[in-house]
């Protein structure tokens, strides 16, 4: 079961904003708290209301309130490589070439409400339950203040919230529970509320918790990662997003979606005023981030924070990676994450190397003159090798085929001075916008991660490639399809490099920073906008302003003087907002929402020689030829691994647009309905 996994320092190791004295609660009060809320397999609507301990104990010392409302924080979702989330796994951007991870299975078909993959249904109702505790105990401490007990409950205000979001955008409608219930209530009775009844209810919350918390925690880092203003309207604006768009918002493909009693779960008039309010509540955010200059909130840009030019690739590296970054909205500290995601993408050999990034994602990003490859004067080539470099393949001029040159220029490439194709790169890949760069490590693409040793370099390079700047060799037979004693490899011919330090080390596994897990930036809000404008008022000129702002960061010209054309057209404009979120925020998690929320994840194969579709999480997937040639023979030279082909015939139907009610829960309760097509 998936809950008996959780080892007690997960559980309690969760505010890791707090001061380390804060974080290290008595074991006694995480052993409370497991019993009252993870013991088990029962789920929330079955536990009683002395399961939780209240005494006097408990909530008149300071130090145990507070280790309680850590394990109120305890059930926020951590990435954890994505073994145990699916929103990498089962989206069309990624492959993850391990069997033993559970999306594996899922892209297959092997997926039914008896399964227990990700299932935190019960989890987050347990943690919901806590925060209604905590509520309801914390004035009982005299050793905390009046204003740390007000903002204290607005903590718990936002976590349930958030933990309502959680669900709703996992398994739809919820119940709703909005207070603690009687010792005889019939939870077997209770039903999911409606869709936008859910919305309200979570909207709510944040406006209620946004009331008694600080615009901000730039004067006390160590708050760092707690909720404030700036949290709650961004929560509004993601959830509003996804409240307005098509899953949601006019489907009447849920036309038979009801309670028991005939109540309908989703709406199915469309109402273009969600558009309104999701554009409202994105706009309150940008409002602080113009008007409010102590909230620190901006896009992030390297000149701005201690480089004297401005660098849109190391802008683009290093907005993942700078921990607490003036982009960063919502996260948390945690280099074990964010190491170990370095580990399964960087190449072998040492390292595991097979977060896959597909062929849809490659041909996605933009020409460094902001056109799509496939638009007549892109100037992109699909075929053949390179003969000039890029224009900033070598900035310092630096005399590469010399050992001290080389040295140099491995310098300059970790420090994110020199990036983009050498000569000799195939043609795909020549020429690119910086984002593609700092997103993808394709084969012959110098790996930056490793130190300047020319041994430890050569290592990761065969015979007769060893040069001393290691590049990935992702072919048949390559040293990057070698993990020690693992057979772990891309199976798409690319590695995600996203939110990979070039100045790690992972040959000897040193990291120079401490990082953090980022699950809200500021670029995510001024996407939302600019989507949300679009639908009702597509000529607005806000839409030109904010995407131009993510533009000129990402170091591409303006989509409206490259494609003047699409200028206040409603389905143009969509179709070009959708593909900059598929770029901008690529391996971050949104791309799965995204393709569910505007209802095309089931957008089918068409059965051509190559992948045509924009959305579809269904039918083939496709990369490069990585099983092509002799592995004996195969090198750089090699052109037969550069062929799109299937690597994978993914199953998807419309059941998975929503997680299924776990089938444990569904026997228990006579009015709780499953989701449609399970």
């Amino acid at each position: 079961m998936e809950i008996n996994t959780l080892s007690l320092e997960n559980l309690i190791l969760v505010s890791e904003q707090h001061s380390k004295k804060q974080i290290k609660m008595k074991k006694i009060i995480a052993f409370i708290f497991i019993l009252g809320i993870l013991t088990g397999c029962s789920d929330f609507l079955d536990k009683q209301p002395d399961d939780m301990k209240t005494d006097d104990m408990v909530w008149s010392d300071r130090t145990q309130v507070e280790g309680y409302l850590a394990n109120v924080y305890a059930a926020l979702p951590q990435p954890n490589l994505h073994q145990d989330d699916p929103w990498l796994g089962l989206a069309d951007e990624v492959d993850l070439s391990w069997t033993v991870y559970n999306t594996y299975p899922i892209n297959l078909g092997n997926w039914s409400p008896s399964s227990w993959f990700y299932r935190k249904y019960e989890l987050w109702y347990r943690a919901i339950r806590a925060s209604f505790v905590f509520e309801n105990n914390v004035d009982r401490c005299p050793e905390l203040s009046n204003d740390l007990k007000t903002q204290y409950k607005a903590e718990v205000k936002f976590l349930r919230g958030y933990y309502y979001w959680l669900l709703l955008r996992q398994y739809g409608p919820v119940v709703l529970i909005k207070e603690i219930q009687p010792s005889d209530a019939d939870y077997a009775s209770f039903m999911r509320a409606p869709f936008d009844e859910c919305v309200e209810y979570i909207i709510q919350l944040m406006d209620e918790a946004a009331a008694d918390l600080p615009l901000h925690w730039q004067n006390d880092p160590k708050w760092f990662g707690k909720p404030n203003q700036i949290i709650c309207k961004a929560v509004k604006s993601i959830v509003l997003t996804f409240a307005a768009s098509p899953q949601w918002n006019g489907n009447k493909e849920y036309a038979d979606f009801k309670n028991p009693d005939g109540t309908p779960l989703a709406n199915t008039t469309y109402d273009e005023n969600k558009w309104k309010k999701a554009a409202a509540a994105s706009r309150e955010v940008i409002d602080i981030s113009e008007q409010r200059p102590e909230a620190n909130l901006r896009l992030y840009k390297n000149n701005e924070h201690g480089d004297a030019e401005f660098n849109p690739y190391k802008s683009c590296v290093d907005v993942h990676l700078k921990k607490w970054n003036c982009e960063v909205i919502f996260g948390a500290n945690s280099n074990y994450h964010t190491e170990a995601w370095m580990i399964h993408t960087s190449p072998g050999p040492k390292n595991l190397g097979g977060v896959g990034a597909t062929q849809r994602v490659v041909d996605a990003f933009l020409m460094e003159n902001g056109r799509t490859i496939d638009d007549p004067q892109s100037g992109y080539v699909e075929e053949g090798f390179s003969v000039s470099p890029h224009k900033n393949w070598n900035p310092n001029n630096r005399s590469v085929n010399t050992e001290e040159g080389r040295k140099q220029m491995i310098a300059d490439i970790r420090q994110c001075e020199a990036w983009g194709h050498w000569a000799g790169d195939w043609n795909m890949y020549a020429n690119r916008e910086p984002r593609f760069y700092a997103s993808i490590l394709y084969n012959r693409r110098i790996i930056p991660q490793l130190p300047d040793d020319i041994d430890k370099r050569n290592y990761h390079s065969s015979p007769g490639q060893k040069d001393g700047y290691a590049r990935a060799e992702l072919y048949y037979g390559g040293v990057s399809r070698q993990s020690g004693s693992y057979t772990f490899f891309s199976r798409t011919g690319y590695l995600a490099f996203k939110n990979n330090d070039p100045m790690a080390n992972m040959y000897d596994r040193i990291f120079p920073q401490e990082y953090s897990n980022v699950f809200i930036r500021y670029a995510t809000i001024l996407l939302n906008y600019i989507e949300a404008l679009n639908e009702y008022d597509p000529s607005n000129s806000d839409i030109r302003k904010y995407w131009d702002l993510i533009r000129e960061r990402a170091g591409v010209p303006s989509v409206f003087s490259v494609n003047p054309e699409i200028a206040g057209q409603k389905d143009l404009q969509r179709d070009f907002i959708l593909r900059e979120r598929q770029i901008e925020l690529c391996f971050e998690g949104d791309r799965y929402f995204t393709s569910r929320r505007r209802w095309l994840a089931h957008t089918p194969d068409g059965g051509g020689p190559v992948d045509s579709r924009k959305f579809g999480d269904g039918g083939r997937m496709w990369g490069m030829d990585i099983n092509a040639g002799d592995p004996a023979k195969n090198n750089f030279s090699f052109t037969g691994f550069y062929k799109r082909v299937p690597f994978e015939t993914r199953v998807f139907e419309k059941a998975y647009y929503l997680f299924p009610i776990p089938q444990t829960e569904i026997d228990k309760s006579k009015n709780l309905v499953q989701n449609p097509w399970w």
